[in-house]
C-alpha cells in the first residue's frame, strides 16, 4: 500500500487511473451510515462542504459547512430540533498532508429555558406567542454557542473567536416565526473579527437524491424510461426535510500552511484537507428523575469528509471504528478502497432487475485510492493548473480544496463539477450545488471519456434522475443554504388523497 501511494504521489499511471478521481462512490448523504451513530442522531454528521465563497466580493474567503442531525421533519415539535449541548461539534483542517488537523474550529452550544412551566418548547406565550427577533421574549429556549479556534499559534486550548452567539429557533410556522429569514435567519449570520462570518441553525436539507436506490438499485430513471435508459424521472427523497448547519467563512490565508494566499494552483501551500466531527464525553450518568451528567475526555463518535465513504466504501465491521478514527489512521480502510463492494452491487442489480449486463473497472481500484488517500496530482488529463494532491505518502480521507483555483460564478457552475468541466466543483472541495450522486454513479461504472473501455451506454448516462433541489436555487450569500421548511406545511410525501372510504372500512 505504501509503495502504491508513493507512485500515486508522483503521477497517475494512465488514463484509466485518472477518471474516477472526480468522485468517490456515493449514493446518499451520510445519514445514519454506521450502526452506533444511527442511534445517536444529534451527533450524526450528514454532509461536509468546503469551497471558495461565491458571494460577490467574498472570493478571498473559504466557506466551510458541516451539517448534523439528519432528516428532520419540520413539524417535529413542540421541542423541535436544536444542537445537543453535550456534543462537541468541530470542523478540522489539515494543511500539511499528514492526516492530523492543523486547525480546529470548535462549536459548543448552551440552551437556556425561560419558562419551564409551559407545555410548549422553543416558543411559548410569554408575551404574544410570536418570535419576531432573536431576542424576543417568546423565544423560550434560546440556544447560544461559542466558536474556538485551535492552531499551532494559539496553544493547546486555542482562543475564543466568538461567544454568546444566538441560534435562530426552528421555523415553527408563520404565526410563531413570521418572516423567518428576515427576522431570524439572516440576523443569525454574525461577523467575525477577521472579516469572516459564522452561522449555526436549522436550514433546508439541500442534498438531493432519490433514495429509492436502496431498494435493490430501484432507480425510477430506469423503471420509467425503459431498460438501458437513464432519464430525469427521479424523486428528491430529502425534499422538505431540514438539517442543522454550522457554517463559517474564513480568509484563505488563515487556512493555508504558510498563512499566505497561494500564488497559484500548483503552489505547495494551496491545498487544504477538510472534515468535520462530533464528540461526546466518555462517561454519562443517568440518575433517577432524569438528571444526566457527563464527564471524562471527549471521544469522537462521528466523522465526515468526502460524501459517503463510510456508507459505500467501508464494510459494516469497520463503520463504527472509522467514525472514531483520525485521518492519520486511515490505512485500516485501504483494502476496502482497492476492491470496493459497491460497484459490484451496482453491476449485480442492473443485471438481476433490469437485464442490463455492464462491465465495470476491475480491482485494484487505484483511481479510488487516489481520491480517497492522496488527492489528484498534476496530470495530462486535468492539465497543468489542476491538482488537489495533499499527502505524506499515507492514506488520509477528507475533502481536498485547492484554494487557488478560481471560483466558477453563480449561473455558470456545472452540477457535475470536474466531470462537467467545472474545476471549481467536486472533487475540488465540495459545493452544496454539486450533484455527487450522478458523478459517483458514472464514476463507479466507468462511463467517461477517461475510461474508454467503459464509456458506453448505459454507463456514461447513469444518474438518479434528480439533478437539482426542487425547492429552488441556493442563496447567493452566506450561508448559502435555504431557510428551513416551516413546520405547519405538509411535506410533499405526506400529501395523499384519501377517497371512497367509510367508517366501516376501518
Amino acid at each position: 500500500m505504501k509503495n502504491l501511494l508513493k507512485k500515486l504521489g508522483k503521477g497517475l499511471a494512465g488514463i484509466s487511473l485518472i477518471f474516477s478521481l472526480s468522485a468517490i462512490p456515493t449514493l446518499a448523504s451520510s445519514h445514519s451510515e454506521a450502526p452506533l451513530i444511527s442511534m445517536d442522531r444529534f451527533a450524526d454528521n450528514t454532509d461536509t462542504y468546503a469551497f471558495r465563497s461565491v458571494e460577490a466580493g467574498r472570493e478571498g474567503f473559504v466557506t466551510l459547512i458541516a451539517n448534523f442531525i439528519p432528516l428532520q421533519e419540520p413539524s417535529g415539535g413542540p421541542q423541535c430540533f436544536r444542537f445537543d449541548d453535550t456534543v462537541l461539534y468541530e470542523i478540522k483542517i489539515d494543511n500539511t498532508g499528514d492526516g492530523i488537523e492543523d486547525i480546529r474550529y470548535q462549536f459548543q452550544f448552551t440552551t437556556q429555558t425561560f419558562n419551564a412551566n409551559t407545555v410548549l418548547g422553543q416558543n411559548t406565550i410569554n408575551q404574544d406567542g410570536a418570535i419576531s427577533s432573536l431576542n424576543d421574549i417568546d423565544y423560550n429556549m434560546p440556544q447560544t454557542y461559542s466558536v474556538r479556534r485551535i492552531d499551532r499559534t494559539s496553544g493547546r486550548n486555542g482562543r475564543i473567536v466568538a461567544a454568546g452567539l444566538r441560534t435562530p429557533p426552528a421555523n415553527i410556522g408563520p404565526r410563531v416565526t413570521p418572516n423567518y429569514e428576515a427576522n431570524l435567519g439572516q440576523p443569525a449570520v454574525y461577523p467575525l473579527p477577521n472579516g469572516g462570518k459564522v452561522f449555526a441553525g436549522t436550514r433546508d436539507e439541500y442534498f438531493y437524491i432519490d433514495l429509492g436506490v436502496f431498494d435493490g438499485l430501484k432507480l425510477r430513471t430506469i423503471d420509467t424510461g425503459g431498460p438501458g435508459i437513464f432519464n430525469g424521472n427521479g424523486i428528491d427523497s430529502t425534499q422538505n426535510y431540514n438539517v442543522s448547519s454550522i457554517a463559517i467563512e474564513v480568509p484563505i490565508q488563515e487556512l493555508t500552511r504558510n498563512f499566505a494566499v497561494p500564488t497559484g494552483p500548483t503552489d505547495p501551500n494551496a491545498v487544504i484537507g477538510v472534515w468535520s466531527t462530533a464528540s461526546r464525553r466518555s462517561t454519562r450518568v443517568i440518575s433517577q428523575g432524569g438528571t444526566r451528567t457527563n464527564s471524562g475526555d471527549w471521544v469522537q463518535i462521528s466523522r465526515l469528509g468526502n460524501p459517503l465513504v463510510n456508507e459505500v466504501v467501508i464494510p459494516l465491521a469497520l463503520k463504527d471504528a472509522f467514525n472514531s478514527l483520525s485521518p492519520k489512521d486511515d490505512a485500516v480502510a485501504a483494502p476496502a478502497v482497492l476492491d470496493p463492494e459497491f460497484p459490484k452491487i451496482v453491476k449485480f442489480a442492473l443485471a438481476s432487475f433490469y437485464g442490463l449486463n455492464i462491465n465495470i473497472p476491475p480491482a485494484p481500484r487505484n483511481d479510488l485510492v487516489a481520491i480517497f488517500a492522496t488527492g489528484i496530482p498534476v496530470n495530462p488529463i486535468t492539465g497543468p493548473n489542476y491538482t488537489t494532491f495533499l499527502s505524506d505518502g499515507q492514506p488520509h480521507e477528507y475533502l481536498r480544496l485547492n484554494t487557488a483555483i478560481p471560483i466558477t460564478p453563480i449561473g455558470s457552475q456545472n452540477r457535475l463539477g470536474l466531470l462537467g468541466g467545472d474545476v471549481a466543483g467536486f472533487p475540488n472541495g465540495r459545493r452544496v450545488f454539486d450533484d455527487v450522486t450522478d458523478i459517483a454513479l458514472r464514476a463507479v461504472l466507468g462511463g467517461t471519456p477517461f475510461t474508454p473501455d467503459f464509456n458506453v451506454a448505459p454507463n456514461n448516462a447513469a444518474g438518479d434522475g434528480v439533478s437539482a433541489n426542487p425547492e429552488g436555487p441556493l442563496l447567493t450569500r452566506f450561508p448559502y443554504l435555504l431557510p428551513p421548511n416551516p413546520g405547519n406545511t405538509a411535506r410533499t410525501s405526506n400529501i395523499r388523497p384519501v377517497t371512497g372510504f367509510s367508517d366501516n372500512d376501518f
